[in-house]
C-alpha cells in the first residue's frame, strides 16, 4: 500500500493538470509551458536525492506529474503547430516513435545505471536531472513558436473545454488512444515484469533488445506515417486497427494456452509457435499510432489545439491509472481467460471505434480547421 501511495501523485497529478495546461498553452503559447515544465523535471529529479522519506518522495512524483503534462500537451501541440497536412502523419509517426520508446529506453536505461551505481543510487536521478536541463536550455535556446497570436484564443471558458468534448471526431479519436494506454499499461503492470523476472535479464540484456526492438518500431511508424500522407488517415487506422485486434487475441490465447510451469523447454516451445503471427499482427498494428495522431490533429481547430490534446494527455494518464486495477481483477477472477477478455475486447473495441471514424470521414466535406 505504502508503495502505492507513492507512486499514485504522479499519474493523479498529471491527469488532473493536463487539462489546465491545455487550456493555459491556447491562452499564452507554447514554449514556455514546455520550458518551464522541464526544468521543474529536472528540479525534481534532484530533488529524489535528498532524502527517501516517503513523503518526500510522493511529493516529488507530483512534481513530476505535473511536469510530465506540461512537456506531453506543449511538445505534442507544437508539432502539430509545425507539421504540413502534407506531411503530417510522418511528423506524429516520429513523435509517438519518440513518446513510447522514451519509456521503454528509460526502463532500460535505469536498468542499466541501477547496476553500474548498485553503492549510490542518488547518481540515477542526478544524471536524469541534468538530462532535463539540457533539454530545457535546448528548448529556450533551439525551438521557435510560430506566430503565437495566431496559434492562441483570447478568452478562455469552460466553452473551450466542451467544444472539444462535444466535436464527435475528437472523441473517436481519442477513446482508441485509451483504450491502447489500456493495454500498454497492463503489459507494464503484468507481462513486462513476469517475463523479465522468469528470464532473469540483466539490465544491459534488456537494454539491447530494447534498442533492436525500437529500431523496428521507428522504421514501422515513419512507414505507416508516409503512407497516411498519401493515401488517406482512415485506412491506414483501419490497418492498423485489424492489427492491434489480432495481435491482443494471440497474445490472449498464447496466454491460455501456455504449459504449466516446470516443464522444460515447453515454454520456449510455445512460445516459438506463436512468433509468426505475433510479429505479423504486431507490423500491421504500427500503422495505427501515427495516422490516429495525425487524424486528431487534423480535426483539431487551431485555436483549441492545446485543450485537444490536453483531453488526449488526459485519456492517457486516465488509462495509465484504471488499466492495471481493471485488468488485475480479471486475472484474480479469471485467470488467463481473464487476460484474453481484456485483451481482445479492447482490441475489438478500437476496431469499432476507428470504423465509425471511417463512416464519419466519408461523408465529412473537406475543410480546414479554424
Amino acid at each position: 500500500l505504502e508503495y502505492a501511495l507513492i507512486l499514485s501523485p504522479w499519474p493523479i497529478v498529471e491527469m488532473v493538470a493536463v487539462l489546465a495546461v491545455g487550456a493555459t498553452i491556447d491562452r499564452r503559447g507554447r514554449k514556455t509551458v514546455l520550458e518551464i515544465s522541464t526544468l521543474l523535471a529536472g528540479i525534481a529529479l534532484f530533488g529524489f536525492t535528498i532524502s527517501n522519506n516517503p513523503l518526500w518522495v510522493a511529493l516529488n512524483n507530483g512534481v513530476m506529474g505535473l511536469a510530465a503534462a506540461g512537456i506531453l500537451v506543449a511538445s505534442l501541440a507544437l508539432m502539430a503547430d509545425y507539421a504540413p497536412q502534407t506531411k503530417r502523419g510522418r511528423e506524429m509517426g516520429v513523435f509517438e516513435f519518440v513518446q513510447i520508446f522514451g519509456w521503454l529506453a528509460g526502463f532500460a536505461i535505469g536498468g542499466v545505471m541501477v547496476e553500474v551505481f548498485s553503492d549510490n543510487l542518488a547518481m540515477v536521478f542526478v544524471f536524469a536531472g541534468l538530462l532535463c536541463l539540457f533539454a530545457a536550455g535546448y528548448a529556450f535556446l533551439n525551438v521557435r513558436e510560430p506566430r503565437v497570436k495566431s496559434y492562441t484564443t483570447e478568452k478562455l471558458t469552460w466553452s473551450h473545454l466542451w467544444s472539444v468534448l462535444g466535436q464527435r471526431s475528437v472523441v473517436l479519436l481519442i477513446l482508441p488512444w485509451f483504450l491502447i494506454y489500456l493495454l500498454i499499461s497492463a503489459a507494464f503492470t503484468f507481462v513486462f515484469k513476469a517475463s523479465f523476472e522468469e528470464l532473469a535479464l540483466t539490465g544491459y540484456q534488456l537494454a539491447a533488445i530494447l534498442a533492436g526492438g525500437g529500431v523496428v518500431i521507428l522504421a514501422t511508424f515513419v512507414l505507416f506515417g508516409r503512407l497516411s500522407d498519401r493515401l488517406g488517415r482512415a485506412p491506414v487506422m483501419a490497418i492498423g486497427a485489424l492489427g492491434m485486434a489480432c495481435l491482443m487475441v494471440i497474445v490472449g490465447v498464447m496466454v491460455v494456452t501456455a504449459p504449466v510451469e516446470g516443464a522444460d523447454g515447453a515454454g520456449s516451445e510455445h512460445f516459438n509457435r506463436f512468433i509468426a503471427p505475433l510479429a505479423v499482427s504486431g507490423f500491421f498494428a504500427g500503422a495505427f499510432a501515427p495516422s490516429a495522431l495525425a487524424a486528431l490533429v487534423d480535426v483539431s481547430s487551431v485555436r483549441r489545439r492545446g485543450m485537444t490534446m490536453g483531453v488526449y494527455g488526459f485519456a492517457i494518464s486516465l488509462a495509465m491509472a484504471v488499466g492495471p486495477i481493471v485488468a488485475g481483477a480479471l486475472i484474480d477472477g479469471l485467470g488467463g481467460y481473464g487476460l484474453l477478455v481484456y485483451l481482445a475486447a479492447c482490441g475489438l473495441l478500437i476496431l469499432l471505434l476507428v470504423f465509425l471514424r471511417w463512416r464519419d470521414a466519408a461523408a465529412e466535406t473537406p475543410g480546414t480547421s479554424e
